[in-house]
């Protein structure tokens, strides 16, 4: 790995301690005292429940929200509901470990690529590229709440003065699709992103200035970091993640061209999983595009194992069952 990666990816366990642990595996279990925890870093120990346990658990998570798994899943018991609840809790963690993992490169893609071409400040691949390019207003209120701070209805810079690799590492991911959208830099030249996107991507199969031109390509890896970036989120607010919408085109609207749908909202588990499945394989493309080494070797570890083994009907299965599953 690069030095000018080192400060930007600190966040992240080392490559090499992938196949021993997670990639912040706390994200879902933070929460959870660790009284709580079982042997197997689950929530609860269904298998060890009394019919009193089973009442008590179900009514503090709520049965309004069990209700929902009852009904989609066809669960008939509390039990079984609070296995597939159980379910979709260590698959919302083995999908946060791959939405991490590729948010931390992916910042650090863009910033390499964006040093190279703009800002001042900073050592050689890590610059202040942000100050000169012509930002969204949203976007640059952003780098301004962790560069200055507002006091007394002035802005002022912050002492000391935040590095590249500060502002990078603090700015969420939803900063970075949209930075598809800036045209032009503070001098009003157009940003080359035909010539850019190659260098984010260095393992994508296009690697010409020609095919990242049209607007309609880059729209569509606007669609897949989103795709990410959206998971994220519904992860982060607790969402079920087996409750999926419409499965739209990766494109964005534009006017007079609207979106297509491609398939409607899930009804079934086994549509659930089928979709799943094709957002992991997006995400791991993703990731390939972003460093093949990283994808190969995070394919190769335990962590992603378990998401794909998660997203089976065994799966499923096991955990309406309470059952152990490997």
């Amino acid at each position: 790995m690069t030095q000018r990666k080192t400060a930007a990816f600190a966040a992240a366990p080392s490559i090499a301690s992938w196949n021993l642990t997670s990639v912040r595996r706390e994200t879902c279990q933070a929460m959870v005292p660790k009284r709580l925890r079982c042997k197997d870093n689950t929530v609860l120990d269904y298998n060890n429940m009394t019919p009193q346990d089973v009442q008590a658990v179900a009514q503090a998570i709520s049965h309004t929200r069990l209700g929902s798994y009852k009904r989609y899943f066809q669960a008939i018991t509390d039990l079984e509901a609070l296995g597939l609840y159980q379910w979709n809790e260590d698959l919302r963690e083995a999908f946060a470990r791959t939405t991490d993992l590729i948010e931390v490169v992916l910042r650090n893609q863009f910033h390499a690529a964006l040093s190279q071409r703009y800002g001042q400040q900073g050592g050689a691949g890590s610059r202040d590229w942000y100050s000169y390019l012509n930002l969204p207003q949203k976007s640059s209120d952003k780098v301004l709440e962790i560069t200055h701070v507002y006091r007394g209805g002035t802005r002022r810079p912050r002492h000391p003065t935040r590095t590249p690799d500060d502002v990078v590492s603090n700015l969420t991911f939803g900063f970075w699709p949209r930075l598809l959208d800036v045209s032009s830099d503070i001098n009003q030249v157009a940003v080359p992103w035909d010539h850019i996107i190659p260098d984010i991507l260095p393992g994508h199969r296009q690697r010409a200035a020609t095919y990242w031109r049209p607007q309609a390509r880059q729209d569509a890896l606007f669609a897949r970091m989103d795709l990410c970036n959206d998971l994220r989120n519904r992860i982060a607010h607790l969402e079920p993640i087996w409750k999926l919408g419409p499965l739209k085109e990766e494109a964005r609207n534009r006017p007079g061209k609207p979106v297509k749908t491609v398939d409607g909202p899930t009804r079934t588990p086994q549509e659930s999983l089928n979709r799943l499945v094709l957002i992991d394989n997006r995400l791991m493309e993703l990731l390939q595009w972003l460093s093949p080494t990283v994808v190969r070797l995070y394919a190769q570890c335990p962590a992603h194992a378990r998401c794909v083994a998660l997203l089976t009907p065994a799966a499923l299965t096991a955990y309406r069952q309470c059952r152990p599953f490997p």
